[in-house]
Order: C-alpha cells, then sequence, then structure tokens
C-alpha cells in the first residue's frame, strides 16, 4: 500500500479520481495518515480502535482503505458473536444492528469481521473529521504478488465475503449507505478495486 501510494503516486491519484467521480464527490486533495486508529463509537462497546491502512481526510470526504492481497477479513463475525471473552459479542451484534438493520444474524455470521469495523470505522473518521461523505475503499492487489497457500481460495472467501457485505448493508446501486451516529447523519459509499502490481 506505501509503494502504491508513494512510488505511484500519479497512479494512484487517477485511481481516487476515479473512485471519486463514481461517487459523485468533487475533486480534490487529501492529507493521508498510513495506520490510522478511529474509535467505533461508545455505543459499540468497549474495545480496539479501527486500524485503517490508509486514511484520506480531504475537504468533505474521507476515505478508508482496507488493502489485501490474499489474507481474510478477519475471522467470521459468527465467530465473534459465539465469543464469551470481554464484549467481543455486544460489538459484533451492534455492528450487524448498525450496519445491516433488520438482518438476522443467523444470515450474515460467515462474513469476515474486518468489513464491519471498516466501514463503521470510516463512517465515524469522517464525523471526526467533520464531514458526512465517506468511502470504505477495498483495494485488492493482484498480479506479481508474493502468493500465501491457499491463494486462490482465500481471493473467492474475500470476494464473496465482500458482496455479501455490500448486499446485507442494503447499500443503492452504486455501494452508498445511510446511517446516523450520535444523531448525525452520515454517508458511506462501499468499494472495491484491483490494482495489479
Amino acid at each position: 500500500m506505501a509503494k502504491l501510494a508513494i512510488d505511484s503516486k500519479p497512479y494512484f491519484a487517477k485511481r481516487v479520481s476515479e473512485l471519486l467521480a463514481e461517487c459523485g464527490i468533487a475533486e480534490q486533495d487529501f492529507v493521508c495518515e498510513p495506520e490510522a486508529k478511529t474509535n467505533l463509537g461508545k455505543e459499540m462497546y468497549r474495545g480496539g480502535p479501527r486500524n485503517h491502512d490508509l486514511l484520506m481526510r480531504g475537504n468533505d470526504c474521507v476515505i478508508g482503505i482496507e488493502a489485501k492481497v490474499s489474507e481474510l477479513f478477519d475471522e467470521e463475525i459468527g465467530k465473534r458473536l459465539e465469543c464469551k471473552e470481554g464484549n467481543r459479542s455486544k460489538r459484533a451484534e451492534k455492528l450487524i444492528e448498525f450496519l445491516m438493520p433488520g438482518k438476522a444474524q443467523e444470515d450474515v455470521k460467515k462474513i469476515g469481521y474486518q468489513l464491519f469495523t471498516a466501514t463503521r470505522g470510516t463512517m465515524c473518521a469522517a464525523l471526526e473529521h467533520g464531514v458526512e461523505k465517506s468511502i470504505m475503499l477495498v483495494i485488492t492487489f493482484k498480479g506479481n504478488v508474493e502468493k500465501e497457500d491457499d491463494y486462490d481460495t482465500l481471493c473467492a472467501k474475500n470476494a464473496e465475503d465482500f458482496d455479501d457485505f455490500l448486499k446485507a448493508t442494503g447499500a443503492d446501486g452504486n455501494g452508498r449507505i445511510a446511517r446516523e451516529i450520535g444523531n448525525k447523519a452520515v454517508s458511506c459509499w462501499i468499494k472495491h478495486i484491483d490494482v495489479i502490481v
């Protein structure tokens, strides 16, 4: 991710411009922070913050990036629901309620937990920055990458998780959801792009 953002800056800027246009958001400059941390909010119970691979803050939009090759989106959220340790199960329940109102836990339990925290964390980061628009972007690096064991299976699982997550949120045709956090409205476009290296 660092190599893309620094060594391939023109290419990365072009992909971000395309993404903004796709979401109907004005072209703008961003301040970028790698490994930025964002709290998920009081109603999500105590627990660790969201660690963005890269957080981009613009004039009226925040982009939270989750970069992948083939590693999974953490464990399935169903495993968190079953966990008796600390507030893990309560946080998982609240994330499902927030992102997928009306959905049964059973229907979404196989989706990777990281998609939930990445989306909620990106929306919280937007409100912390004083803006109402956000984009949770998954970047998958393909091509000349170091392939883990079961690379194809892991990539297929991630693609399936992303699609299932997007559908379960009730996002519109452009991947946008709208929610309230602490009585403040915030929109999030849930997007995925492949980058060939």
